[in-house]
């Protein structure tokens, strides 16, 4: 999609998409094509060279094989962030812009604001080279295959982290019903249809968003990185980006119950 590219640069960096091979202008085969050229230009590549460019453009969404990295704890709370459904990404694998059908957890850049895996070390090494996720195990830059048929397939969510019946899980539930993706989603695209019918609504859940993620920081001592993990980025930083996706792609705006 050229026109996130030629439009807002910064609105794509905002969406701290679900990793790299989602997140480029081309698809994915191009994309996996066009590295290999430039770092091999006549050598027919069948192994990792190290370059580091995966790691550079995102770290991987976690799948239910990654479970034991999480209660491992080599996968800690500080080093996962959640992308909440309706969030817009970028999916190169159909190469179109959406917004996402269901919730997953990734892990985090190592720096706001840019998109590097957190755990490339400053060797250009991937620091859990040993334990690292399926996504990056199956990661061939030269053969992307696998990956592709792999990528979408059981992804975790918070339901696979959270002990059930807990106070954590009734509190993710109210932040869900107050605070949902999909539902300010839909108010903007109205708001956008028809300024001021929707501000107040708007308003409001940002103003419970904010509130809920203070208290719950003051009460237990969370840090923002775990504030990530539990409830995602904040509505307000979302705004943004789902404003952009909303004016370019009104026709897509296709949200399940």
């Amino acid at each position: 999609m050229v026109f996130l590219l030629n439009t807002d640069f910064n609105y794509l960096q905002s969406l701290n998409c679900i990793s790299f091979w989602r997140l480029t202008f081309v698809t994915m085969n191009e994309y996996f094509t066009a590295v290999f050229s430039k770092k091999n230009l006549n050598e027919t590549r069948t192994s990792c060279i190290k370059c580091g460019e995966c790691c550079r453009r995102n770290g991987p969404a976690l799948h239910r094989d990654d479970l034991y990295l999480i209660s491992e704890k080599i996968l800690d709370r500080n080093r996962m962030i959640l992308l909440r459904r309706g969030e817009p990404v970028m999916d190169n694998v159909f190469n179109r812009p959406q917004l996402l059908n269901e919730e997953l957890i990734k892990i985090r850049a190592r720096k706001s604001g840019t998109w590097t895996c957190f755990f490339l070390d400053q060797s250009n090494l991937c620091s859990i080279h040993n334990k690292r996720p399926r996504e990056c195990r199956l990661l061939e830059c030269w053969n992307p295959e696998q990956l592709i048929n792999y990528y979408q397939t059981d992804r975790i969510t918070r339901q696979d982290l959270i002990v059930s019946g807990s106070a954590m899980e009734e509190l993710i539930t109210v932040h869900e019903q107050r605070c949902s993706v999909l539902e300010i989603a839909r108010l903007l695209k109205e708001e956008i249809e028809d300024p001021g019918k929707n501000a107040g609504k708007m308003n409001a859940m940002l103003a419970f968003d904010r509130s809920f993620r203070e208290e719950f920081a003051k009460k237990t001592g969370t840090d923002e990185s775990e504030l990530l993990y539990y409830f995602g980025r904040p509505l307000g930083e979302l705004l943004r980006p789902l404003s952009v996706f909303l004016k370019k792609n009104p026709q897509d705006f296709l949200l399940a119950d």
